[in-house]
Parts: C-alpha cells; structure tokens; sequence
C-alpha cells in the first residue's frame, strides 16, 4: 500500500507509518474502539488475540448524528470514565468507523504500481462522492489479482473506502482529548472479513474456498457482507436497525425505551404461539430484510458462476434476538450461526456470549493482517 498518508487517514488493519508502529515491547494490546449512535463499546485484547479488558457505555442522545460527532468534549469524557472505569490501559488504538457518510465500494483496476492505483481510484471514485475527492480520506486494499490473459494485463481486485476528512479528523482529535492515539481506522466489510478469517483459522479451518456472508444487525444499519473464497465479495448497507424495532415495542405497549429493548431480549417473536401486532410487525420487519439479503445472495450468485453462500454468521446486538438464527434459516436454506457464539469459543475472557455479539466491530478492529 501507498504509504503517503496524505488524504489517506483511513487504512484497513494496517498501522499508519507502516511497520514502525507496531506494538514495541512493554507497550499494552491494541485496544479496539466502536462508538455507535447509542452506545461505546471498548476492548482490549491480550497479545493470545483473547479478550483482557472491556467496557460499554451508552451515549446520550444527540452526541452521534448518522456517524457524525456533535458533541467531541463530552464523548471524550465518556470515554476517558469508561476506560479508567474498567481498568483499560495503553493509549494506542484502532477505530470502527460506520455511518451513512463512509463510501465502500469493489473497483477493478489494470495491474500497475501503488502511486497509479490511487490516481485512478480518485478518478474512478468521483462519480460514487458527493464531494470533491480532495475532501475525503480515501484508502484501498488488494483483494485479488486476476491473472493475465493472452493479449490483456493482469487485473487487481480492490476494495475502497472513502469518508469526509472532517469527519475522520474529529474521531481522532475526540480520541486524543480522551489520550487515545489511533493507530488506524478500520470499517464494517473489512471487520467482518478479518473476523471470519480469524475465526476459522482459530478453528483450523481453511477460508479458501469459504464463500460466507455477514450479516451485522446495529442499532440504525443493517449492513450485508458476502465473502467469495474468504475475500470481501459484495457489500451492502441497509438505513434501518435495531432501534426501529425497540422503539415501536416502546410505543406499542406503552412502556419506556430501555423496558422495550429488554422485552425485546426476552421475547421469541418468531414462535407459532406468539401472536399479537407487535409479533407481526417484527416479522413482518425482518420479512424485508430477509428478501433484501436474498437479492443480495442472488446478485453474488450470478456473478459466481450460480455457487451460492456455504454458510451466513449474524453479529451485532440484533443478532441476539430469540429464534432469529433459525428464521433466518427456514427462509435462506443456508446455515446461519451466531458469530458470536464461534468468537466466544476463541476468544475467551471475563465476557460473555451477548457481550461478545454487542463487541464484535471493537474487536475484528483489533485484528491485524500480514
């Protein structure tokens, strides 16, 4: 990768400054931070890749807008009291960035060196951004190169990402005040990714001929990553979360938010026996999504000679939700897990299987690839 990092503040799990900024000896595990719209969650990790320290804490109303910081003083001290509140120590670390402002997108370029390639992503990239180029931190990774033919050159496969640098910019001077270094920023397609690999690594499986989708149930987004052969396919985020569900529970039964979010834990909305207009709704919900991911699979399957999806992970808190994973697999017909379940089976520590569902983003950002 180009390591100019001049419009480039975002790099996918790979360290600003290249190899000089790994961690030097005495130095605390990177610490893996998600600041989501209505909640921190922050983790560290022993140098075993297993969970030492976590907190999470819910943010105010108002301080996160669509993944923007309104309110940069005030999340710094929640952070700082979260960190110093479960014992998290170190100042270096790596950033889960979402929002509907962060551009993801496949590009394939002719094989050529890393100066030409960002030319021709900026080139490429312009028509996909509101603004102009030179307002965004953009970075790239090679996901494949495709082999030339007779008469053609090679190809690379790419994946980009691109965010408005003001809002990168305000992470990190937010995560200064609360005397955090970030190392690197990563997002939610190439986390999902690293997650997978390293999960079935863990597990002494092989990811090369592994075709898995993700899917990341949030509180706002619903984002849907398809790997082809362990490799980041095909992305797509859908404007709607968890919190849609919590609040019409909270309107329906006339009870408060955090009462809904904790009815919505314990129902099964999916069982034959429960029947009522709010059961209705969230299947009804969760109907459209499923019919959004099966367009998806159908769209990978096409341009992957008709092979299909060998199995789908669900992760975020609304993974979490009574009998999903089983709707979700009558309708698919293809195996669908909880990623945290397989995460907690590695990665053990003082946290739990829902705590692991709600850390998932914290953590895949603390994965490094070579």
């Amino acid at each position: 990768m180009n390591r100019e990092r001049s419009n480039r503040q975002i790099s996918f799990d790979k360290v600003i400054g290249h190899r000089e900024d790994r961690l030097k000896k005495g130095q605390k595990p990177m610490i893996g931070i998600d600041i989501g719209s209505n909640s921190l969650k922050m983790v560290q990790m022993k140098k075993n890749s297993r969970i030492h320290r976590w907190g999470m804490e819910r943010v105010p109303e108002g301080l996160i807008n669509q993944g923007r910081i309104e309110v940069s003083s005030q999340l710094a001290e929640i952070i700082k009291k979260t960190a110093h509140r479960n014992k998290i120590k170190g100042n270096q670390c790596s950033l889960c960035l979402s929002g509907s402002d962060l551009i993801v997108r496949e590009l394939k370029l002719p094989e050529m060196n890393e100066d030409q390639i960002m030319d021709n992503i900026k080139h490429e990239i312009t028509s996909f951004l509101p603004l102009n180029h030179e307002e965004y931190s953009i970075d790239y990774k090679v996901l494949e190169y495709i082999p030339s033919k007779v008469g053609m050159p090679g190809k690379l496969r790419l994946m980009v990402a691109a965010v408005p640098n003001k809002i990168v910019q305000n992470y990190i001077n937010t995560l200064k005040k609360a005397n955090l270094k970030v190392v690197y920023v990563d997002v939610v397609p190439n986390i999902a990714g690293k997650l997978v690999k390293w999960m079935m690594l863990s597990q002494s499986k092989t990811v090369d001929n592994s075709n898995i989708g993700i899917i990341d149930f949030g509180a706002n987004t619903t984002n849907i990553i398809l790997l082809k052969e362990g490799n980041y396919f095909i992305h797509k985020s859908i404007a709607s979360g968890g919190d849609y569900l919590t609040s019409h529970i909270s309107e329906k039964l006339k009870i408060d938010y955090m009462e809904a979010e904790a009815f919505k834990r314990k129902a099964n909305f999916f069982e034959n026996n429960f029947q009522n207009n709010t059961c209705e709704y969230i299947k009804n919900y969760f109907d459209y999504l499923i019919t959004d991911i099966e367009r998806t699979i159908e769209f990978y399957k096409n341009r992957n000679n008709q092979k299909g999806l060998d199995h789908i992970y669900i992760m975020g808190g609304g993974s979490l939700l009574k009998g999903l994973s089983g709707y979700m697999k009558e309708h698919l017909s293809v195996g669908v897990s909880l990623l945290s379940d397989t995460l907690h089976q590695s990665k053990k520590g003082n946290i739990n299987t829902e705590k692991v569902a709600a850390f998932s983003q914290a953590i895949g950002a603390t994965i490094r690839e070579e």
